[in-house]
């Protein structure tokens, strides 16, 4: 399947047969978010497969009732690593894209540029710009990992309405599962990928008019 078929044909799936996943294709889909592009190389994220039926139960209460949460084979927990963003980290992902020569830079150019501009260095901008960049890190890498899904005969929905730091919601259920699954310090739990073999075939969800959400050279201008 190509990738344009793939993307047309996703769909939210929130049934799923009761049947175990395929290790290669769930590794797959895990491979596509790693694989994703990310700002400077930081790669925030971190996927956490949750097959624990008990676990499960509790990701249902902590989404207030978000049933087929438990009755996915899997869900993937996808959790933000705010600390990626600190320096000293950002700087070793720099020097790696050189020793890579994946970007035409320095040392000398990462320590007195790069690390320093208002732009690039994310974390001087404060706590809720490095909470927007591992939003953005983390959508794209699920985003790729919605369409190799498809790609693999699976069905997955991406869930983000639960109690976690940003929604201030079941803070101490919240905290009791982020304890039981490891997540270190400065880790979020920012997204949930129940995911399986479809056990429905939803139609496709009404999109806006491509000439309403596309233009060329100015806003209004037909592309």
């Amino acid at each position: 399947m190509d990738a344009t078929e793939a993307i047309h044909k996703w769909r939210s799936i929130r049934r799923f047969k009761d049947e175990k996943i395929d290790e290669g294709a769930l590794r797959a889909v895990l491979e596509a978010g790693r694989r994703a592009p990310s700002w400077s190389n930081v790669q925030p994220w971190h996927f956490l497969v949750i097959e624990d039926a008990g676990m499960k139960e509790k990701l249902v209460a902590l989404s207030r009732g978000m049933a087929f949460l438990a009755k996915a084979p899997a869900v993937i927990a996808v959790c933000g690593d705010l600390t990626a963003w600190d320096k000293p980290k950002v700087r070793k992902v720099l020097l790696e894209l050189i020793d890579a020569k994946a970007i035409p830079a320095t040392e000398q150019i990462v320590d007195q540029f790069m690390l320093k501009d208002q732009i690039l260095a994310v974390v001087d901008r404060g706590p809720s710009m490095v909470l927007a960049r591992t939003f953005e890190q983390l959508g794209i890498a699920y985003g790729f990992m919605a369409v190799e899904a498809v790609n693999q005969g699976l069905g997955m929905c991406i869930v983000g309405a639960f109690g976690n730091e940003i929604t201030g919601a079941l803070e101490e259920l919240y905290q009791g599962i982020k304890t039981e699954l490891g997540l270190r310090e400065g880790m979020h739990i920012l997204a949930l990928l129940p995911i399986g073999i479809p056990g429905e075939t939803p139609g496709p969800r009404p999109r806006k008019d491509f000439n309403e959400v596309v233009s060329r050279g100015k806003i209004g201008t037909a592309f």
